[in-house]
This record gives structure tokens, sequence and C-alpha cells, in this order.
């Protein structure tokens, strides 16, 4: 199987709250995966986990496609 580290970070700039999804072979912060500007905190967490939950699901078919073919 093939593993994919994902992780977010979050961080409040002036006036808004950024997310960002990166992999442990490119952890550059100049070019997530993903990224995205909030108003809140909580919307910025449950954002970035909720792009990670797709990332993992969309792996996950491709793998179960790799194994059906």
């Amino acid at each position: 199987m093939n593993d994919n580290h994902l992780h977010a970070r979050v961080f409040r700039t002036t006036d808004e709250w950024y997310a960002d999804v990166d992999d442990e072979l490119d952890p550059q912060p100049d070019n997530p995966l993903w990224w995205g500007s909030y108003d809140s905190q909580r919307a910025a967490i449950t954002a970035a986990c909720e792009r990670i939950a797709a990332l993992h699901r969309t792996q996950a078919r491709r793998l179960d496609d790799q194994a059906a073919s």
C-alpha cells in the first residue's frame, strides 16, 4: 500500500485564518496541495480536515482500482 502522509497548517494573519494541506514529500509552504482563508479558526480547521479526508478517499479509490485491474 502506498501511504500518503498529509498534514494541515492553520494560522491567523492580520484579519483572517489561513489553512493549507501539504504532504511530507514536498512540505514547502509556497506550494501546498490545497489552501484557503476563513473568518474563524474553527472554519479553517474544519476545511483542512475535510480536504485531508477527501484526498484520502481519492487515494483509496485509486488503490482499489489498481487492485481490481
